[in-house]
């Protein structure tokens, strides 16, 4: 299928096939999943299909053969009542309140239920637990809707899943409603386990605040690379010679698959967010500011494309990870070697921070802008960092107090960082590098920030180098309603499976199935694969567009919107106001795009196309 909205067309080649539910998935006629622990040790379970009790006291017990749990589900509203099949009906607002305590301290319960008709307030699920701090309400670590069929409204079957590693809980209620009147509770089974476990395979991901593996500061006198209990971040810049711009780095490394599995092919990994944490370890000797600087406010004052800085502070940047001399993220150790030649200290790093350039090309920018000359690089290029650092806890120009975090919040909007973390997890492993262009103070207090490391004896936990990132696997041979849009990517971007293959949900002119080819989001109407531009100079032209992550494009011109000639391998660039330093809107991040030149583009008008491959 083409889609061919004007002149200027974005094309997507849309090719549908028969996709089938793998046969592990299923349970009886509901869409349930048999999770991958049931069964197992220090589990238990429990499957709901013929309910006795409408409302109240002594609640339903699960009644299907085979259950190891005592878990008792009551409805509450006294409206309800049972229907011949065994459901319980109600014509108001049903109210289900789940209670169970198992013989084993909890890491994982997984809750699956079917309803007919008006659906259940997804919201209002919540699993309540309390200790000796009172009681709390712990939400879901996500919903997941496995099977959806119409009649009589709607047939939907839901899982949620809970993670309770490490809150010694045993004893447990899940409260959840209807979201109106006329609710049929079909059926539901429960799960729980000691530890934390997958319900099915490539289930939606979430690491929470998980600390690294690998922190090691990146300084070429650091005397114990292995243990070190905090790293600083800073530059050298002016005349100091021998040394990158972005001196003192720290390499920080997570090892996702014990959440994540790898090896599913880096474009099926969708990303919600991601967020790297640190926490400064001295306090009062950082100045915070949250704002990037241009790379040309760091030259000498008596270069001619010097600019003046509007903060006398700089941010902390967060970059992808670059690694030379036979290392790569999956092998660097904690005590790996600095540089590739012994005791040379300039563009000699085995680790390195890592930005993109224009080629689209993860390059070394420990040295962008240069030093003062001796070391100054050729050609002196802005970079985008993948984050810059933020704190709420201080203001623009304050000093940042001990135990302050500054948390990196990754431009997913940016689809060669997007890109990058897809590709580590792929690897099973994340790697990032902390840097700053802040001008080093030895000569008296040091006016430099300084981290805790995973070796910090005093710090907690939560104050070590900590990772926090959401997602969802494709599968994509998994499409329980047939529409040609896998269940995954529909949950993820809607949540259910309400939404099919013809729908424009956001009114972008391209429907599901178009914005699920192109690797573009179905919700946001600014994401879509269109032409953004064209600029003519001479017999040049130059188009950009929008691009998706790890997408391959074509580009296809005609003098007479018939005979199209077919770039298969354009040659693309990727850029932004940002790095280009052009229009009216140098703040980062700014919107990246890609582009092509037609360098032998005619006098005469020409027509372009884009796409995806």
């Amino acid at each position: 299928m083409r889609i061919n909205r004007n002149t200027f067309a974005i094309l997507g080649i849309i090719m549908a096939a028969t996709l089938t539910v793998p046969f592990n998935l299923s349970a009886a006629t509901n869409g349930f999943v048999v999770p991958l622990f049931r069964g197992s040790a220090n589990s238990q379970s429990g499957y709901w299909e013929t309910f006795s009790v409408p409302y109240g006291s002594p609640g339903n017990l699960p009644d299907q053969p085979g259950a190891t749990t005592t878990a008792v589900l009551t409805q509450t509203n006294s409206n309800a009542f049972l229907t011949g099949s065994g459901n319980i009906y109600n014509l108001s607002t049903s109210s289900f309140t789940l209670t169970n305590s198992t013989p084993f301290t909890l890491g994982t319960v997984v809750l699956q239920t079917r309803t007919i008709g008006s659906e259940l307030d997804y919201n209002s699920v919540v699993l309540i637990y309390a200790d000796g701090s009172g009681t709390h309400s712990l939400a879901p670590l996500f919903r997941y809707e496995l099977n959806r069929a119409a009649g009589n409204g709607y047939s939907v079957s839901s899982l949620w899943q809970w993670d309770l590693t490490g809150l010694g809980v045993s004893s447990y209620g899940i409260e959840f409603n209807a979201s109106g009147p006329s609710m049929s509770f079909d059926s539901m089974t429960l799960d729980t386990a000691n530890q934390f476990s997958a319900a099915f395979p490539a289930q939606p991901f979430g690491l929470k605040a998980t600390p690294a593996n690998l922190a090691r500061w990146m300084y070429p006198f650091n005397g114990n690379p292995a243990s070190r209990p905090t790293a600083s971040v800073f530059g050298s810049l002016g005349s100091t010679p021998d040394f990158d711009s972005r001196d003192a780095q720290y390499l920080l490394g997570w090892s996702t698959t014990n959440r994540v599995p790898a090896g599913q092919g880096a474009d099926n990994y969708l990303i919600r967010r991601a967020r790297v944490t640190l926490t400064i370890a001295s306090g009062n000797q950082y100045t915070y500011t949250g704002t990037l600087r241009d790379y040309r406010s760091y030259f000498p004052t008596n270069d001619p494309r010097y600019l003046p800085a509007t903060n006398t502070s700089s941010p902390v940047e967060l970059f992808g990870a670059g690694f030379r001399g036979g290392y790569a993220a999956t092998n660097y150790p904690q005590d790996g070697p600095w540089g590739v030649v012994p005791n040379v200290y300039y563009t000699n790093r085995v680790a390195y921070a890592a930005g993109f350039d224009t080629n689209g090309a993860l390059v070394d920018v420990s040295n962008n802008v240069g030093d003062d000359g001796t070391n100054e690089i050729t050609s002196p290029f802005e970079i985008a960092p993948f984050a810059v650092g933020q704190s709420t806890n201080v203001a623009e120009g304050q000093l940042m107090p001990v135990g302050s975090p500054l948390t990196f919040d990754l431009n997913l909007a940016d689809p060669l960082i997007y890109g990058y973390v897809q590709s580590g997890l792929n690897d099973g492993n994340l790697s990032f590098m902390v840097g700053s262009l802040l001008g080093a103070s030895f000569s008296g207090p040091p006016n430099y920030p300084n981290f805790y490391t995973i070796f910090s004896s005093i710090a907690s936990s939560n104050q070590f180098p900590l990772l926090d990132i959401e997602g969802e696997i494709v599968r994509t041979d998994v499409d329980s309603d047939g529409d040609g849009l896998p269940d995954d990517w529909e949950n993820f971007y809607f949540g259910s499976l309400i939404n099919g293959a013809t729908n424009d949900v956001d009114g972008d002119g391209l429907n599901n199935f178009a914005e699920y080819h192109a690797g573009t989001s179905p919700t946001s109407s600014a994401d879509a694969l269109r032409l953004l531009s064209i600029e003519r100079t001479a017999n040049v032209a130059e188009l950009h567009f929008a691009p998706a992550p790890g997408h391959q494009y074509s580009v296809h011109s005609s003098d007479d919107l018939l005979n199209w000639q077919t770039v298969t391998n354009p040659a693309l660039f990727n850029s932004s106001a940002w790095l280009e330093k052009t229009g009216t809107n140098l703040f980062y991040p700014s919107p990246v795009y890609a582009g092509w030149r037609d360098t032998n583009a005619p006098s005469q008008r020409r027509f372009y196309r884009i796409e995806v491959r």
